[in-house]
């Protein structure tokens, strides 16, 4: 008798422990995700105050935060520049955060941990300015994008003499007037061409048609390679370049950085096959590009490019307009559209002669 009447004794115990537990749970997860989201940056607030400690003069890291342990707000950025494609509203987040009153307090620096380590970003001339007028000779280096992607030799790489050489040799290269003469002889046909083709289709998706014609241009200018399966697949090693500029600096199989590096390979032995054999037939002259430009010049000791300097050269400047000038193109015939007055003053134009 005595035993049935503890019965219920102990499952209204049961329960009452199940209680406090999924209590207990439910207030120590959203506790235990503010510690998460705040350690990283509590732990670099005390470095930094540790490194401080002792000096007279009072100073402070700029407003932001460090985001998450290890990735801190890497993926935060990639969701800005990949899915929601609107990479300033990364920086207008910081803006409508950490800017108060008017917005006369900004300075446009914000701190924050990027693609593995600490950052900060500065955003405003103002600040770019300060920070470059005041920091000591050398401070500043190449970090990002990985070098190996555009090119140890690269004239982004290369600093001081190294640069200046460089930049001597690829400006000679592309901006001398024979050579501009000899750009517009081989793009004004082409872009003529391609008009009357978009012309002819009626309607055409603007931003893969004018990266196509734009691509074939620069290969025609810089190597001397005509519409091909080749040149199809440099295309997509080059896109594939592009792509791992973007992502997290993870050599594992599968990752888009992974393959951005096997793509700078694949590029790597073609334009090196390609001066090669432009060596062996010791005739330069045969072609009027850029990569004959930069493999003919001498500089004022009589010293040629090397080879890895012409071909990380040639790969940094179809890198620089791969993109970039497709784009400009593809929205200045936008606007064109959108203008008719404007393109009609266009036409109306006598031609440069």
């Amino acid at each position: 008798m005595m035993s049935g009447m503890q019965t219920p004794v102990v499952a209204v115990g049961a329960t009452d422990w199940a209680w406090r537990l999924g209590a207990l749970v439910a207030g120590a997860v959203p506790l235990l995700a503010l510690a998460v989201w705040h350690c990283t940056d509590a732990f670099h607030r005390a470095a930094f105050a540790f490194r401080r400690r002792g000096t007279r003069r009072a100073r402070r890291l700029p407003p932001g935060h460090m985001g998450l342990p290890f990735v801190g707000e890497t993926l935060a950025l990639l969701w800005y520049f990949n899915l929601a494609r609107r990479p300033d509203a990364f920086i207008e987040a910081k803006r409508r955060r950490y800017c108060y009153g008017d917005g006369d307090d900004d300075a446009g620096i914000y701190r924050t941990h990027l693609f593995g380590s600490p950052a900060v970003l500065v955003c405003s001339p103002a600040s770019n300015g300060f920070v470059f007028r005041s920091a000591p000779p050398g401070s500043f280096g190449v970090g990002w994008p990985d070098p190996e992607l555009v090119g140890v030799s690269s004239i982004v790489n290369v600093h001081g003499s190294r640069h200046a050489r460089l930049r001597r040799f690829v400006l000679g290269a592309i901006n001398s007037p024979n050579s501009l003469r000899s750009f517009a002889e081989v793009v004004q046909p082409r872009v003529a061409a391609a008009l009357r083709s978009w012309a002819a289709k009626g309607t055409i998706t603007a931003a893969t048609e004018i990266k196509k014609v734009t691509f074939e241009n620069i290969c025609r200018m810089f190597v001397s390679m005509e519409p091909s399966p080749a040149t199809a697949k440099i295309d997509e090693w080059f896109a594939g370049l592009v792509a791992g500029f973007r992502a997290l600096q993870l050599d594992i199989p599968g990752t888009a950085f992974h393959h951005a590096r096997k793509c700078r390979r694949k590029l790597n032995s073609v334009f090196r096959e390609e001066v090669e054999r432009r060596k062996l037939k010791a005739k330069l002259e045969e072609h009027d590009d850029v990569m004959s430009g930069l493999m003919r010049m001498k500089d004022e000791q009589g010293r040629r490019l090397g080879d890895d300097e012409v071909v990380d050269n040639i790969v940094s400047l179809v890198l620089g307009g791969y993109e970039s000038t497709s784009s400009a193109i593809m929205w200045a015939t936008y606007h064109l559209a959108k203008l008719p007055a404007v393109l009609a003053k266009l036409r109306v134009r006598k031609p440069i002669k």
